[in-house]
């Protein structure tokens, strides 16, 4: 499912792991790539903000909540505010990744910003592999 499937609604919810179906598809493209989605890995969620004020009322909620994370002001040729979630040493599935990525849709609606997407790491086996 692409972008604009997003755009205008066209997006649904796939087993096993009741994920988007993009997040699904980039799940399998990982898998495909040797990883065990089911071993704790590092991750990463990548949310934008065109406001400082906005990026920094989404830290603060998160902060408050515990969530790991990182607040990066705009440098070089990108102009918005970055928020970077970082999971450690958690599995992706069957929940971590779903929920997460609900947090992050969560978060860029209540302070406008937009959510980009995920990436999960390769742990060293895998790599090795």
């Amino acid at each position: 499912m692409g972008f604009l499937d997003k755009i205008f609604g066209g997006r649904k919810r796939v087993e096993p792991y009741d994920l988007w179906s993009d997040d699904a598809e980039q799940l399998a493209a990982l898998e495909a790539r040797g990883a065990d989605v089911g071993a704790p890995r590092e991750s990463e969620f990548f949310l934008s903000f065109t406001s400082d004020v906005k990026a920094k009322a989404a830290a603060d909620e998160l902060r408050s909540r515990r969530i790991f994370h990182e607040l990066v002001e705009p440098s070089h040729d990108i102009p918005e505010w970055m928020i970077f979630i970082r999971g450690y040493k958690e599995p992706l599935v069957p929940d971590f990744l779903r929920e997460t990525i609900d947090l992050c849709e969560e978060f860029a609606r209540t302070y406008g910003g937009d959510y980009e997407g995920w990436a999960g790491l390769l742990t060293d086996e895998e790599k090795q592999a």
